[in-house]
C-alpha cells in the first residue's frame, strides 16, 4: 500500500527526472506522454533549493584571470614522469571582443622528453549539463585520484587521496574543462546565463575554449581528442562536428579530431522507436540481477548469461511486446517466466507491468523483498527503500554514496596540494541555475528553418563528423550496471546510424554510469591509453 507521502515523493522524483531529460512533466496521477518539443519546467523545489537560485541574466563585475601552477612527479607505466598542473581561467569573449565570462580548467602537461613533439591532448568534460569535471578528474584520468575501489566507500572524512598509476597522462596531456556555472567557471562582464546555458551556446563556448588553449600552448599540430561523460557525450557529439565548421556553423574552423571518446552515454546516437526502448535496457537488468544473485548462475559465465539475455530480448520479448493484445495469455505467461529468469524479477511483477519494465520500476522491484532499492547510476549500490525523499540524485543509492568521497578528496587535493587559493565554492553540480533552465535545442533556429535541417540531433552531428573525417576514431565505454545510459544504447545507435565499424571501439565494464568506479577502473584506463595511441598515428598514405 503506497502512502500519500510516498506517492508525493514518487511524483516529485518523476518530475525531476523528466526535467533532467528535458521531457514534459505530466499532471499528478497521469501517465507520462511521449517526449514533445517543449521547454522543460522546473520540478517542485523546496525552500532549500530556491535559496541557491541566482538572477539568470545579472552579470558579475569583471574579474582578473587567475592562474596557479604546480610541478609534480608521478610513476606511470614503470617510468617517472614530471609534469605541470596549470589551473587557470580562460576568458570567454563574444564576437565583439567583449568579455562574457571565464572557463576555469585544469591542464596536466608532461615535461617533454628529448626529441618528443606533438604529444596528444585530450579535452575532458563531464555532463549534467551543469556538472563539473570532478568525477573524471578524481576517478581515473588524472595522476591523483580518490582512494577507493569498491562499491561501499566511507561516507565520512577523512577522505584519502592516492597517486594514480593508471592515469591516462601516460599517453596524452589532459585538459579538464569546467563549463560556465560549474567549478570556478562563471559568466561575468557582458555575459549572462543565455550566453552559456543552452546546447548550442555550451558547444560554442567549448569550441572557443579549445581554440584558445591550442593558441596559448602552441598545440595546433598535436593529435586531439574529446572525452565526454554522460551529457558530456552529447557535448562531444556537437563539438566534434562544429570544430571543423562549415556553412551551417557560420565559419570554417578547420580543427580536426583524431578521436572522440564517449563514457556513460551514447552521444545521442540511439533513437529507439516503439518497444525497442525495452530492448536497450534489458541486458542491464540481467547484469544487475546477476550481480545481486537473483538468477541461476549455474553452468554459465557472466558473458554467456548476458548473451542469452540479449537473444531473449531480441527474439522473444520485443516480438511479444509488438504483438500487443494479440499475444495469448499462455504465451504471455511463458515470456514472463523467461523474463524473470534473466531479470530476476518475480513473474507476477513482470505480468503486472504487461511485460514492460522501466528502469525506475526495476530499481524498486528487484530487492523489494529485502526493503532495498538499487542505484540508477550504478545498480551495484543499494540503500533502504524506506525514508527516501525521492531526490533523483541525493537519494540515489549510487550518487548518494560516492559523491562525498569524490568531492572531499578533490577539495583537499586542489586546496592543500595544489595551493589553489580561491575563496569560492567549487560548484560540483548546479541544477537550479544551469541544468533546469538549460535549452536542449527546443528552439528551432532561423538557419535550421531556412535550410530544412530540422531540430537538433547530436547523434547526426557525430555521425556527420565521422563521415567528414575518415581518419577520426570513436570509442564508447559504458558500464553494465548503468540504468541511466545502458550498454545497449550505443550498440543500438551505432547500427541505427550506420557508423563505420572499422573505426569504432566499444567496451563494456563491470561498473556503472561512471564506468571507472571499482575494479573496472584500471582496465578502462588501459583500453583508453591503447585507443589514444592507436588513433594518434595517421594512417599510411
Amino acid at each position: 500500500m503506497t502512502t500519500p507521502r510516498e506517492q508525493k515523493n514518487r511524483e516529485r522524483t518523476l518530475a525531476a527526472i523528466l526535467c533532467l531529460l528535458a521531457l514534459p512533466v505530466p499532471a499528478a496521477g497521469q501517465p507520462a506522454k511521449p517526449a514533445e518539443t517543449v521547454a522543460p519546467g522546473l520540478p517542485p523545489l523546496g525552500p532549500s533549493a530556491t535559496m541557491w537560485k541566482g538572477d539568470r541574466e545579472a552579470g558579475l563585475p569583471d574579474r582578473p584571470a587567475r592562474r596557479f601552477v604546480a610541478r609534480r612527479t608521478v610513476t606511470l607505466e614503470g617510468r617517472k614522469m614530471r609534469y605541470a598542473v596549470i589551473a587557470e581561467d580562460q576568458v570567454m569573449r563574444n564576437m565583439n571582443g567583449e568579455a562574457t565570462g571565464s572557463i576555469f580548467a585544469f591542464s596536466y602537461v608532461k615535461d617533454p622528453s628529448p626529441g618528443e613533439t606533438d604529444r596528444p591532448v585530450i579535452f575532458i568534460f563531464n555532463g549534467g549539463p551543469g556538472s563539473s569535471s570532478v568525477w573524471l578528474h578524481m576517478g581515473i584520468l588524472g595522476p591523483r585520484r580518490a582512494d577507493f575501489r569498491d562499491v561501499t566507500p566511507a561516507q565520512v572524512p577523512p577522505f584519502a587521496l592516492a597517486d594514480n598509476p593508471d592515469s591516462v597522462l601516460a599517453a596524452a596531456d589532459l585538459v579538464f574543462i569546467d563549463p560556465v556555472g560549474t567549478g570556478f567557471s562563471r559568466y561575468w562582464g557582458k555575459g549572462g546565463a543565455s550566453d552559456f546555458y543552452g546546447r548550442e551556446e555550451d558547444a560554442a563556448a567549448t569550441i572557443r575554449f579549445i581554440n584558445a588553449w591550442l593558441r596559448k600552448y602552441k598545440r595546433w599540430n598535436s593529435p586531439k581528442f574529446l572525452l565526454g561523460e554522460s551529457y558530456g557525450t552529447t557535448r562531444a557529439a556537437l563539438v566534434s562536428r562544429r570544430l571543423m565548421g562549415g556553412v551551417f556553423d557560420g565559419t570554417l574552423k578547420g580543427v580536426s579530431l583524431n578521436g572522440v571518446i564517449l563514457l556513460g552515454g551514447d552521444g545521442g546516437l540511439a533513437n529507439p522507436p516503439g518497444n525497442d526502448r525495452f530492448l536497450i535496457t534489458f541486458t542491464t537488468f540481467a547484469a544487475t540481477a546477476w550481480h545481486h544473485d537473483r538468477v541461476d548462475k549455474r553452468g554459465r559465465s557472466f558473458d554467456e548469461f548476458i548473451a542469452g539475455a540479449d537473444r531473449f530480448a531480441r527474439e522473444e520479448l520485443i516480438p511479444a511486446l509488438n504483438a500487443g493484445d494479440k499475444l495469448d495469455p499462455a504465451a504471455k505467461a511463458a515470456i514472463a517466466k523467461r523474463h524473470s529468469s534473466f531479470s530476476g524479477l518475480p513473474e507476477a511483477v513482470v505480468l503486472a507491468r504487461n511485460l514492460k519494465i522501466t528502469p525506475g520500476e526495476y530499481e524498486e522491484a528487484l530487492l523489494a523483498d529485502r526493503g532495498e532499492i538499487v542505484g540508477h547510476y550504478d545498480s551495484r549500490y543499494v540503500l533502504p527503500a524506506q525514508n527516501t525523499l525521492g531526490d533523483p540524485v541525493a537519494d540515489d543509492a549510487a550518487m548518494g554514496q560516492y559523491t562525498a568521497p569524490f568531492v572531499g578528496a578533490f577539495n583537499r587535493y586542489i586546496r592543500d596540494e595544489l595551493g589553489i587559493d580561491i575563496d569560492e565554492d567549487y560548484v560540483v553540480i548546479d541544477w537550479v541555475n544551469v541544468n533546469f533552465p538549460f535549452d536542449h535545442g527546443n528552439r528551432k533556429s532561423a538557419a535550421n528553418t531556412a535550410f530544412n535541417l530540422g531540430e537538433g540531433d547530436p547523434g547526426a552531428d557525430l555521425a556527420a563528423a565521422l563521415r567528414r573525417n575518415p581518419d577520426m576514431h570513436l570509442m564508447s565505454i559504458q558500464g553494465w550496471f548503468d540504468m541511466f545510459g545502458p550498454v545497449g544504447t550505443f550498440q543500438y545507435g551505432m547500427k541505427q546510424r550506420g557508423l563505420p565499424a572499422d573505426r569504432v571501439t566499444a567496451k563494456a565494464c563491470l561498473s556503472g554510469h561512471m564506468p571507472y568506479v571499482g575494479e573496472a577502473g584500471p582496465v578502462m584506463a588501459t583500453d583508453l591509453k591503447a585507443f589514444i595511441r592507436q588513433a594518434s598515428v595517421p594512417r599510411a598514405r
